[in-house]
């Protein structure tokens, strides 16, 4: 029997699939899941013997230094033997070579054996799941540090837009409530905050949120707002044809750019770099930054993240978009590693490079 691990073919989807059902009685896969985690661009799934023992899927976060562990299964007849701890190393190492810097995974609390070996093997609980699994089981997240880095602050808060336009206020509350822990992030709050700073349109459908028009929302909230942005373009018209829309978001945004002055938000025009981020965090900023989503999904979009921390080799965002198309959760998006290259490139959005940031205290 070959024990050393190979990546799964579609030839091994009914074995796959079979491994599943005798290993789990609840939230399996389906063989037309394995046919697509087999097909993916950014997953991984490797197994072990043949007939196959066991299997281990990893899903990689596309322009991110993040990988999940989306599961894990071995053959009951099989267990006891190391296949599971032999496999946990496999695709620690196969992320590496991705320059991959954390590996996150969920447990179910009553499997103690896996939870056992995840921490013997390295991973540390980081939040508690209540009636996260089918049946109503709770779950535990777990995350392993495969490289040297920063701790992940305590209790870091998370809220997930619930609209495709709300990232800027989404993004928003979560620095609010890090700075003030009576700041409920809720989702009236998500979309009070979008009324108003919402561009009104962007290029499809309901607008986004202008910088302008978060910083006076933040302003309003009783926080001090400096904006950093490249110039003072209109943000957003690129790409926009409608000559109405442009009309109307050109209004709005000398209007929000009119009060702001007025309010006293200091606009900082000029070219800002990642050194300057790094040395406003020191000076205990909280910081929005609008990036480009292409390198994350390949989306040429204007989307608002929260930049948490920067150090030596990564920038730390709390991205408030979760993608349930590419099976992602909150931790996926919680602290996301991103190498300096590629965050250098995402804080310029199209062609102009323009580039926006808020400073809140």
């Amino acid at each position: 029997m070959n024990m050393e691990p190979r990546l799964a073919t579609l030839a091994d989807v009914a074995a796959l699939a079979e491994l599943e059902q005798a290993s789990f009685s609840g939230d399996s896969l389906s063989a037309r899941r394995f046919r697509h985690f087999i097909r993916g661009e950014h997953s991984e799934l490797w197994c072990l013997g043949d007939p196959i023992q066991a299997y281990a899927l990893v899903l990689f976060h596309r322009g991110t230094s993040l990988a999940r562990l989306y599961s894990i299964a071995v053959d009951p007849a099989a267990r006891g033997r190391g296949f599971g701890s032999q496999l946990l190393h496999c695709v620690e190492q196969q992320a590496l070579r991705r320059h991959v810097l954390f590996m996150r995974l969920e447990v179910r609390q009553d499997n103690i054996a896996a939870k056992t070996l995840y921490e013997s093997s390295g991973y540390r609980i980081i939040r508690t799941l209540k009636s996260y699994y089918e049946d109503g089981a709770d779950g535990w997240r777990l995350e392993k540090h495969l490289k040297p880095t920063v701790a992940i602050p305590h209790d870091l808060p998370f809220y997930a837009q619930t609209t495709p336009f709300t990232c800027g206020p989404s993004a928003l509350m979560m620095a609010l409530h890090s700075i003030d822990p009576d700041f409920t992030m809720t989702r009236l709050e998500e979309l009070n905050l979008w009324r108003e700073a919402t561009t009104i349109y962007l290029t499809t459908g309901h607008g986004g949120t202008s910088p302008q028009g978060l910083a006076l929302a933040a302003l309003k909230r009783g926080h001090d707002v400096t904006m950093w942005l490249s110039d003072r373009s209109i943000a957003f018209l690129d790409g926009v044809r409608s000559e109405h829309k442009r009309e109307l978001m050109t209004l709005v945004g000398e209007d929000f750019q009119a009060r702001c002055d007025r309010d006293g938000v200091t606009t900082d025009t000029g070219v800002h770099t990642v050194a300057d981020l790094r040395l406003a965090l020191a000076q205990g900023n909280r910081i929005l930054l609008l990036i480009s989503t292409y390198r994350l999904n390949r989306n040429k979009a204007p989307h608002w993240v929260w930049l948490v921390a920067i150090d030596d080799d990564y920038a730390y965002l709390n991205d408030p978009d979760i993608d349930e198309e590419l099976d992602q959760v909150a931790t996926d998006n919680m602290y996301v590693p991103v190498s300096l290259d590629n965050f250098g490139a995402m804080i310029q959005y199209g062609t102009k490079r323009y580039m926006a940031a808020l400073l809140i205290r």
